[in-house]
């Protein structure tokens, strides 16, 4: 019976392992800690969603986070509550489809992002941005992905950037020619 006890027990850590460590449900950012990668509140590692509001009390923004670290679909909203941007993170990383639309919902510019490219953002394919009146979607060539500083500056890789910081960014292809800017 003991024995049984034992490995309920360890079965249990394995399948829960940070229990204690973690804190889950819907954090606003305001309290929110961002250190070296990790979004922390408490000095605990957040599960569940990280989320801002406007003043009018409309949703800004909704990340999901799984043991401190933006996992999964992270969507952020104009003030009128219309999709901003929809885009996916595994383990901090932006990875796979991204899309950001204009406040009517066209798409203003869809993409799939993919491994790093060596320390100088994400690289970006199957690009489409809108152009013309229409804004119909031209597809352009790939290109990185590189998140901007308030001094329009080259920041760093999406892993180690805040969500508060990764608003700004720009798409450039290999020479570094400028395809799109948000």
């Amino acid at each position: 019976m003991q024995i049984l006890l034992t490995k309920t027990l360890l079965f249990s850590l394995l399948l829960y392992p940070n229990l204690e460590t973690s804190k889950s449900d819907k954090v606003l950012i305001s309290d929110v800690a961002f250190e070296n990668g990790l979004y922390m509140i408490d000095d605990r590692l957040i599960n569940g969603e990280i989320i801002d509001y406007y003043e009018n009390e409309k949703l800004k923004f909704r990340y999901r986070v799984l043991e401190g670290r933006l996992h999964g679909l992270a969507t952020e909203f104009y003030s009128d509550g219309s999709i901003r941007s929809e885009k996916k993170y595994t383990f901090n990383k932006l990875f796979g489809t991204f899309k950001e639309y204009f406040e009517n919902g066209d798409v203003k510019a869809e993409f799939n992002v993919g491994q790093n490219a060596y320390g100088s953002g994400e690289k970006v394919t199957d690009l489409k941005i809108a152009v013309g009146k229409r804004r119909k979607l031209k597809t352009k060539e790939d290109g990185v992905i590189l998140f901007m500083n308030e001094e329009d500056e080259i920041d760093n890789t999406s892993e180690m950037i805040s969500i508060l910081n990764q608003s700004t960014y720009k798409i450039v292809d290999r020479d570094g020619k400028l395809i799109f800017k948000n």
